[in-house]
């Protein structure tokens, strides 16, 4: 793969609390794409708590309290249900909790130290992964009988690591771990553990997977750097430099990737993944300097990005039409420290 040249360029749209732009729904301009019907989800590491707002209004569905000083990082929807990371809970826990009336139906409990941080369901929503960032495990619950099927070591031989993401591939076969402190990237079996194989990747920290399995994206956080991996040469190499990149996010057609960055104030990239070229959207009002970005979820035809963010004047999550030159649009107000982000249908 050659390497491609890129340009950064920040777009920053002031005053927008609403939908003073998109109107009282998202969608529908330009036939581009019909309203986004379901609902977005976030988890609040501030206000130990999860919301859900419709997507296409920002009213609130649902604000489910979770364990006291759970500090909820982040969740994922799955049949029905939302698998919910309360990562610094008394014990820590995956908590199960269901969509449709906002009640947290059950826990599966950890042990102390086990940290469970980012959150990812399989394409048909049968496993979820729940990296446990405290160890180098990956915990996966079978979203039939919500029971875990491991928790499985990404190195039985060591005890250095520690997993951040675990990704699935689109058949839902493979389960990629990204572990920022062994500086490893790592394939397994979701179902039984087995390690298919390892590489090192330095600063690994967020996973991306291509639909034919054949390419990762790569945040490198400690590095600033954006990689991407030819997973059947399982080699690698850097595409974009980037202050401190972490969550990663495609459009369905593969063509946009969004980067969630940790610098302040708040910021998104949007990555070509054709050319390599970003641009970067800030999130919060222009005044709010120590903004700092959580997760996003963009549609699938790639119109719409929802994008966490904490601090400054008004967190919460802000909407972005990349139909309309990657502007934000609306936000919708959360107050805490919102940071985990996914989309339920309904």
């Amino acid at each position: 793969m050659s390497r491609h040249t890129f340009h950064l360029t920040v777009v920053m749209v002031a005053g927008l609390t609403g939908w003073s732009v998109a109107g009282s729904a998202l969608g529908g301009r330009d036939g581009q794409e019909p309203s986004v019907n379901g609902v977005i989800w976030v988890a609040n590491r501030g206000a130990h708590t999860i919301r859900g707002f419709d997507a296409g209004t920002g009213a609130v569905v649902h604000t489910v309290a979770m364990a006291p000083n759970s500090q909820p990082g982040d969740l994922a929807y799955a049949t029905g249900k939302l698998y919910v990371a309360e990562e610094f809970g008394t014990p820590p826990a995956i908590a199960i909790v269901d969509a449709e009336t906002g009640i947290v139906a059950s826990r599966i409990l950890l042990p102390a130290g086990a940290r469970p941080h980012h959150v990812h369901a399989n394409s048909s929503g049968t496993l979820v992964a729940v990296a446990l960032f405290g160890t180098d495990q990956v915990a996966i619950v079978d979203t039939a009988t919500d029971t875990l099927l491991g928790p499985w070591d990404s190195n039985p031989a060591t005890t250095n690591g520690r997993v951040h993401a675990g990704v699935f591939a689109n058949n839902g076969n493979t389960l990629y771990l990204a572990s920022d402190a062994s500086n490893e990237v790592i394939a397994i079996d979701p179902r039984t553990g087995a390690v298919f194989w390892r590489i090192t990747v330095p600063g690994a920290h967020e996973l991306a997977i291509t639909h034919n399995e054949k390419t990762a994206y790569v945040s490198r956080r400690t590095v600033n750097r954006l990689a991407v991996i030819d997973l059947e040469a399982r080699t690698w190499q850097d595409v974009l430099t980037i202050g401190l990149p972490d969550t990663l996010e495609l459009s369905a057609d593969e063509k946009l990737l969004t980067v969630g960055l940790r610098t302040s104030p708040a910021q998104l990239a949007v990555v070509d993944t054709e050319t390599f070229a970003a641009q970067l959207v800030n999130l919060g009002a222009p005044t709010d300097t120590s903004s700092i970005a959580g997760h996003q979820w963009t549609s699938p035809s790639g119109r719409y990005t929802f994008a966490a963010f904490e601090g400054g004047s008004i967190p919460g999550v802000a909407v972005i039409d990349h139909a309309g030159g990657h502007q934000v649009v609306g936000r919708f107000s959360y107050a805490g420290r919102p940071h985990g982000v996914d989309f339920g249908h309904p």
